[in-house]
């Protein structure tokens, strides 16, 4: 029966819908690898923003007013946006999406749900959220490649599964991400961009009951109460196309002193920077720069991409920067997230510019606007209100356990302060993936295939190592007797010793020692350091990762020589037996005679006479054919010493692949676990490597006349498969009419209580 053909309970039941990436697959790594490259051709060379500047159909009047939804009770219902019975509107932002089905799904079925009862910071009350008729989908939207046929499967499925309904009744507005760039953003524009074909009428394609609307890869909306929310494409080129920047400064024109913005990028740029990823063309910077040059008062910028949850926040600029990529996608860390880092902001200026910022993307600078370097911090407090003093203060004291001391500052700090702050606030906590990080020691248990591939590396080095020892005779045989007439630690002390001779008599030896040494060091990720401190710090940690990789398998290589010389001696009867025992003509004795023939001593007597006859140095005067049949007589006996070489030949390699991978991917988890915990490296490899499927978030945002509340939402644990239920039989059917059902609700809280951004808020000075 075809997956079409089934329930989607009994695709899910039977394991055939996709589950987490596996990242660390060799062919998944080797295709990821070709599609980078193929993308940032396609980034530099047919930059597909341009194509949809020059195809849009509209003028530029129609282009300026294309999402304005600021009239509660315009005409066209596509024009407007629902206002509930408290006069507000709500909208919903999801990042990163389109990785396993589970987390996929659920994070829709919240989505689609008309309202969501959420449990408060506390968990000691219950809020009732109703349900945003705008989606933001904030980048990545499928894991690993954006080909339709991905899209089709990982987003569009569980989408359209989760929110079931005859016709769209949500708008929906998304941004790529590097990973929607990977085809040149060919599919993302064919899914998400089909307004701009003039025979759509304006109407994308439908995801479930969401309702695509952009024409192009980015976008700017008008909304009730003097809010805009703009979404910017920057991947994969990693600059803003001139046609986009047109755009926003064309959008910017419609901006009156005052209103207010929330801006979408698809990376947490301020967050990056820290990890060695500058925003090297000023993205960000110009892209604010516009909207303050406009008037506009940036409130809250947020990104996805690194998928957690973590908000910073300045008091200075009154701006909050939240990073809430948590739609479906494997967790990252939080414990590499600084408590303090800092972004380039646009400051207005009266003194004409003096010089040219030398990085591209910040030059020639504008004529009234300048950098300024801000600083951000995880942990907010704003030093110049004495109330957030006393709370700073009190939270030092109480550490982050302690809400419930907090509230009543809260409720006093309502109405007297324009943006009520709380405290550090990320997603995961930062000892709770301290103690995730942990799971990477079982790194070759979860990624079977890449710890294969580390075993044949260690085969291939070691192999080549023990041909070199029989054949220039290194360490005097105490190899090959090792467990016979020498023991391990014997030989194994003297192996840096052995392993230099081994370089000075085969060049390719030393060239796989070198090119495993400098290949290691290459990894490091350096993250910010620059200069010598890069160089160092590469040198130091990528020399001390491969000394773990050479002492591990050159190790279990010694070991496991030890014991094929222990086993051979046990089988050496056996092989005897079988030798003298069997018949010659039949199928069996003529499969032992080609097998043991070689290595019988007649043969080996009778081989030494003629290669010595060969050399000239035989005794003999009558000169020997070449070996062919001897008669049986000649092989009573198997050689014992070729024997164990036969035997190390045969279980060498399995026991190397198989064993050393596991070793060899046990040393690259604590590589990653030490790395990670003290020097704030390799977070993404080492994360992705666990494919986590909890700790999943969402922003829904709720626009009052007065202020905005944006409640970030945490999923601690996604449900399994076994907890769905069909919708045939239900009892009862959610009015979104998802396929699966969830037959009980499914524990959501709020990451940390409602950030609230007053009427009148004030952006930067």
């Amino acid at each position: 029966m075809s997956s079409e053909t089934e329930t989607p309970l009994t695709q899910l039941r039977d394991g055939k819908l996709h589950g987490m990436v596996p990242w660390f697959h060799p062919s998944l790594l080797f295709k990821v690898g070709v599609r980078t490259i193929v993308s940032s051709v396609f980034g530099q060379y047919a930059d597909q923003r341009l194509v949809q500047a020059a195809t849009d159909p509209g003028t530029e009047a129609e282009i300026k007013t294309r999402y304005d939804f600021s009239d509660p009770n315009a005409s066209d219902p596509h024009r407007r946006i629902t206002i509930d019975e408290e006069g507000a509107y709500w909208v919903d932002y999801l990042a990163d999406t389109g990785d396993g089905f589970e987390p996929t799904y659920t994070m829709a079925y919240l989505a689609a749900l008309d309202s969501l009862r959420v449990n408060d910071a506390n968990n000691k009350t219950r809020l009732r959220l109703r349900h945003g008729d705008i989606m933001i989908l904030g980048g990545d939207q499928c894991y690993p490649q954006a080909t339709r046929e991905d899209y089709k499967k990982k987003l569009v499925t569980p989408f359209s599964w989760a929110y079931d309904v005859p016709t769209a009744e949500r708008k929906l507005f998304a941004i790529p991400g590097n990973h929607d760039w990977y085809d040149g953003l060919s599919a993302f524009d064919s899914l998400f961009c089909s307004s701009r074909d003039k025979l759509s009428h304006d109407r994308g394609e439908r995801i479930g009951g969401w309702q695509c609307q952009q024409h192009r890869s980015y976008w700017a909306m008008k909304l009730p109460y003097d809010w805009w929310i703009w979404g910017t494409d920057i991947q994969f080129s990693k600059f803003l196309d001139s046609a986009q920047v047109s755009y926003f400064e064309a959008i910017a024109q419609q901006i009156k002193p005052g209103d207010k913005l929330i801006l979408c990028i698809a990376e947490p740029s301020w967050l990056l920077s820290e990890f060695g990823k500058d925003d090297e063309e000023g993205n960000f910077f110009t892209i604010t720069r516009i909207a303050r040059q406009a008037g506009a008062e940036v409130c809250a910028v947020v990104a996805g991409d690194w998928h957690v949850y973590a908000r910073y926040f300045n008091p200075k600029l009154n701006v909050h920067f939240i990073t809430a990529g948590g739609g479906g996608a494997f967790l990252h860390p939080t414990h590499v997230l600084k408590t303090e880092i800092s972004v380039d902001w646009p400051r207005q200026t009266d003194a004409a510019p003096t010089a040219v910022d030398p990085r591209p993307g910040y030059g020639p600078p504008v004529p009234g606007w300048t950098k300024e370097t801000v600083d951000l911090r995880l942990r907010t407090k704003d030093p110049k209100a004495t109330v957030d003093k006393v709370r700073a203060g009190v939270t030092e004291a109480i550490k982050e356990t302690k809400d419930i001391v907090l509230e009543p500052v809260d409720k006093a700090l309502t109405g007297k302060h324009k943006t009520l702050q709380s405290d550090t606030k990320c997603y995961p906590s930062r000892m709770r993936s301290r103690m995730l990080s942990l799971k990477n020691l079982f790194f070759p248990l979860r990624n079977k295939w890449f710890a294969f591939f580390i075993g044949l590396i260690y085969w291939l080095i070691t192999w080549e190592y023990y041909a070199l020892v029989t054949r220039h005779d290194i360490s005097a045989g105490a190899i090959d007797n090792i467990g016979l007439t020498t023991s391990f630690w014997q030989v194994f002390s003297y192996t840096p010793f052995y392993l230099l001779q081994g370089m000075l008599v085969s060049l390719p030896f030393a060239f796989m020692l070198a090119g495993l040494w400098f290949g290691l060091m290459r990894y490091v990720d350096v993250g910010s350091r620059r200069g010598f401190r890069s160089m160092l710090t590469r040198f130091v940690i990528g020399s001390a990762h491969a000394a773990a990789h050479i002492a591990v398998m050159f190790a279990l290589g010694l070991m496991f020589v030890q014991w094929n010389n222990h086993i051979a001696p046990a089988l050496y009867p056996h092989a005897n037996a079988l030798w003298s025992g069997s018949d010659k003509t039949s199928m069996t004795g003529s499969v032992a005679r080609k097998v043991l023939e070689p290595i019988t001593e007649g043969r080996q007597d009778e081989l030494k006479r003629y290669q010595d006859e060969q050399k000239g140095t035989a005794s003999t005067t009558r000169r020997m054919a070449p070996p062919t049949e001897l008669p049986p007589s000649a092989f009573n006996k198997v050689n014992e010493k070729s024997f164990r070489q036969i035997v190390g030949f045969v279980l060498y390699p399995l026991e190397i692949i198989i064993i050393g991978g596991l070793a060899g991917g046990f040393v690259l988890g604590l590589y990653w676990v030490l790395t990670g915990m003290f020097f704030r490296m390799h977070a993404e490899q080492a994360f992705a490597a666990l494919r986590l499927t909890g700790y999943k978030n969402f922003l829904r945002f709720k626009f009052e006349k007065d202020q905005l509340t944006i409640y970030p939402i945490g999923i601690d644990k996604i449900p399994k498969r076994s907890f769905w239920t069909a919708r045939q039989g239900a009892r009862t059917v959610p009015s979104h009419n998802p396929q699966l059902i969830a037959p009980s609700d499914i524990p959501v809280r709020l990451i940390e209580r409602p950030i609230i951004i007053k009427s009148g808020n004030k952006g930067a000075v």
